[in-house]
Order: structure tokens, then sequence, then C-alpha cells
């Protein structure tokens, strides 16, 4: 109880009064893995270039997309490839080119990089480098106003929250965060990086590429207080698969400014580097079970890990394997837990690992017979909140749009509804389509507004006298035998 009741002075121009208990026990997880990491290192040498390599494509493609370009790992990975014998006419191009050399300077440089106002002007000069379009802000501090909107249905705009005026205000803004950050000795590193990221989002100080130049000081940052394993894993690819739990924090945050308690971002940001965190123990775990993978199970685990989703006629066809043998191979890696089978008959599909990553996730699934899933809410303090749905086709394909199409017209939808304890019965259908990509396959879509039970089926507040409240969810379609098996991966309280 103690060290929940500490009263902490302000860090910096803010109010921090985290979960102390939570808190301790974050940072004691991240920093007992980076104690060992050194001796980590040394034994893995050579094959950590690989993940490296990986990491570096996942995290370009990640950071570029959470800002609206649309080009996959897969596409991100060739154009890295050819770089220098491309002509970067996209702007999306243009910006994977910027966030990559910005991203290997960063790499190899971080120990000359200090804090300063000069090399942060630098890094953004060098993002926006391929650029003609930013030709007359890149490396300058903003000289109009960029406050942060967003669009509604409609059209018109509302704003999410105000920026740092440009000009004078914004140089003094960013002199004093430097200051700062290099003039605190007492701050735990981690909460520091933190802060300095949460601040530099409020500030906003560059006409364009904030959200990018905030992820690659959050590398630079961890790499000068000597996270070096945050170079094999791709901070920005778990910001992608948060985005919008990552806008709702800075939201809530700076709603209060100035001066407002920031505990929540500092444990979103501790919460994002465990989990990749961890996903990197789990990497290293395969790689060591690798040594023993035979030449030809090596290239399958490689190929699937940059293929989430592939089926066994693909995987055959692209590593010219017999298809026997390929079946063959990916049922033992299946038996040996060196991959994850999804779907049944011709709708198989395989991947690496659970690539949904957000903390305190459940799952269900529902097809086939199965359709329904019940829960009982036993409080106001009760919630459930659908995140994300994995979709696996469970028939053969070969174009996308096979399996668009049969989503389409067999109209798959969720129903949930709920009964309270008066007997008011409320119900709410939510087509699966509508959370889809239509012309890219992608087997994980991430809900950009998460479905939140019960406030998104009454609307209005709930007195204790509701509950218990029974939800029901259930999978619904206009034809009796369904194509798909739905995965939903919710939180709950």
């Amino acid at each position: 109880m103690r060290i929940k009741s500490y009263q902490m002075p302000p860090i910096y121009t803010f109010s921090f009064e985290p979960d102390w208990m939570k808190l301790t026990n974050e940072l004691s997880q991240i920093d007992r893995f980076d104690a060992s990491w050194s001796a980590i290192e040394k034994r893995e040498g050579q094959s950590l270039k690989q993940l490296k390599m990986i990491a570096t494509v996942r995290s370009v493609g990640a950071s570029t997309r959470i800002e609206g370009a649309k080009m996959t790992d897969d596409e991100v990975g060739i154009l890295i490839k050819n770089l220098e014998v491309s002509k970067l006419e996209e702007r999306d191009q243009q910006e994977v080119a910027g966030y990559f050399r910005t991203l290997d300077i960063i790499s190899e440089s971080f120990r000359a990089i200090e804090i300063t106002d000069g090399n942060i002007k630098n890094l953004h000069k060098i993002l926006l480098g391929y650029s003609t379009k930013d030709e007359w802000h890149k490396g300058n501090y903003k000289q109009h106003s960029n406050v942060v909107e967003a669009t509604n249905a409609g059209g018109s705009k509302r704003v999410i929250f105000q920026t740092t005026d440009p000009g004078f205000a914004t140089e003094e803004a960013m002199r004093r965060l430097i200051e700062w950050y290099r003039s605190d000795t007492v701050t735990h590193p981690l909460i520091r990086t933190a802060i300095f990221v949460y601040d530099f989002l409020s500030i906003h100080p560059f006409q364009d590429g904030n959200g990018r130049m905030s992820r690659l000081l959050s590398t630079l940052l961890l790499l000068r207080q000597g996270y070096s394993w945050i170079e094999y894993v791709s901070f920005e690819h778990e910001i992608e698969n948060r985005k919008s739990e990552y806008y709702a924090e800075l939201m809530q945050c700076q709603s209060n400014r100035p001066g407002e308690e920031v505990s929540s971002w500092v444990l979103f940001f501790l919460d994002c580097l465990k989990n990749i965190q961890n996903l990197l123990i789990k990497k290293l775990e395969v790689q060591a079970s690798s040594d023993r993978m035979s030449p030809r199970e090596k290239m399958v685990y490689v190929y699937v890990e940059n293929h989430p989703g592939s089926k066994s006629g693909a995987i055959a066809e692209k590593l010219d394997i017999p298809l026997p043998t390929a079946k063959r191979i990916l049922a033992d890696m299946v038996a040996n837990k060196a991959l994850l089978k999804h779907g049944a008959g011709a709708g198989t599909n395989y991947t690496i690992e659970n690539r949904v990553s957000i903390k305190k996730d459940r799952q269900f699934r529902l097809g086939g017979t199965d359709r329904k899933k019940e829960f009982v809410l036993t409080s106001t303090a009760s919630f459930i909140e659908l995140k994300t749905i994995i979709l696996t086709p469970l028939f053969e394909w070969v174009r996308p749009d096979e399996w668009v199409k049969r989503l389409f017209d067999q109209g798959l939808r969720m129903r949930v509804w709920g009964e309270n304890r008066k007997g008011v019965t409320i119900e709410q259908f939510y087509p699966v389509s509508s959370y889809n990509t239509p012309y890219h396959f992608h087997p994980v879509f991430t809900l950009g507004d998460s479905i939140k039970i019960p406030v998104d089926l009454w609307g209005v507040g709930l007195f204790n006298t509701d509950y218990p409240i029974k939800i029901t969810i259930e999978l619904v379609a206009s034809v009796a035998n369904i194509d798909f098996e739905v995965m939903i991966v919710y939180d709950e309280a």
C-alpha cells in the first residue's frame, strides 16, 4: 500500500501519479531482459541479422501506414532492396525511402547523435529528403498552425487537440523539452523517453512528419539509453496494431493540457515495449529450435513469417517444393509448434505466431455450428470491447475478390444483443465486410472504432439495478452454411 500512496513530484511539467505496483512490475520486466541482452547478443550473433532485416521492413511499413501510406511490407521490402535504382515518383514510395534512410542512420550512428535541436531538425530533413513537395519546410520548425483534426462522416472537421503555436512558441517549447531531457538524471530512462515522445507529439514542432519523427526518436532515445534489443523488433508495428489505443491515450492526456497527468500514456508506452520484448523472446526461442530444423523447414519458416496466411500450394510453388513434401513439412512444423495452423480443408493457412498482441486480449471463434458466445455483465464496472476480427476463408480461392464477393453475398454479420435485469432487450448488427479491405487479403482486421458493450447497445448510462445483463454475440448470414470462420479478439472486465 505504501508504494501506491507515494506522492511523486512532477516530471518536467506533468503530473505523474501511476499505479506504482503496476509501474514497478512493467519496468522490472523490461529491465530484467535488458540485463541479459548482451549475453544473448553474443550467443545469437549471425542469426540476429535476419531478425533486424525483418524488423526494419516492418518498422518502415508500419510507421508510414499509420500516417496513411498503403504499401505492404512485401512492397516495402522490394523498394528498400532496389532503393538506389528506383524512381520514387509516388508519395508513399518517397515516405518509405525517407523513413528507411533515417532509421538506417539512427541504427548506424545513434551513439554520435546527441539529443539537440540541430540533430532533431537534421533527422527531419533526412526523413523528408525524397519528397519535393516538402522541400519548403523540411528540417525547420513549423511556421503555420498544424492542429490535429479528424474528419467527421459528413466532411466537417473537429479538433482532436491543439498543438503549440508556430514560430517562437514552438522554438521555445522544443528548447525547454530538450533541456529537461538532457538535464534530468533522476527519472527512469524509459519513463523519460515516454514523456519526451509525448511532449514532442503535443508540440507537433514540424509542419508535417511529426508522427514518423516521434517513432524514430523513440528508437533513437532507447538505443542511446542502452536498450539495443529494440533494433530486432518493430516498435512501429506494435503501434500500428494498437493505433486506436495509441490515439486514445494521447487525446485523453492532452485534453487536460497544460499540467496534465500522463501516467496512462507512460504505462501504455511501457506496455508496447513489453509486448514487443515478449515477441522477441519468442522469436529467439524459435531461432534456437531452428538450429534443429532441416534446410527446407527453415525455408518454409522464413517464407511463412513474411507471408502470414499462406497456404500449402503457394508455399510449395514459391519454394519449389513438391506439394506432398510441403504438406508433410507443414504438418511436422505445426506438431512441433513452429507454425500455427488456421482454418480447415482447402482454406487451411499458416502463420508464425498469433499476430494480435494487445494487452489482456481474449479470443473466441464463431463458425460452423458454433455461432454464439454468451457473456454475463455483473455490474457497472463490467464491459466487453470487441477490438479485432480475424477472418479465415474455408474454401479454395485464387484472387482476393473471390472470397470478398462471397463474404458480401453471404451477408455475414455479427448480431450483438443484450437483455438487462428488467427484461429490456436491445440488439445491433455489425457487417463483417465493413471491416475488410476489399482488394487485399489480410487475415487481421483491427477495428478503427472498437465495439464497446454495453454502451454501444444502450447508448446511455446503466444503473446497478439493470444488472446482471446477459450479452449474446452471434454470427448470422443470409445462407445456412457459411464459408468462413471468424475469430473475435476482445477485452473483458
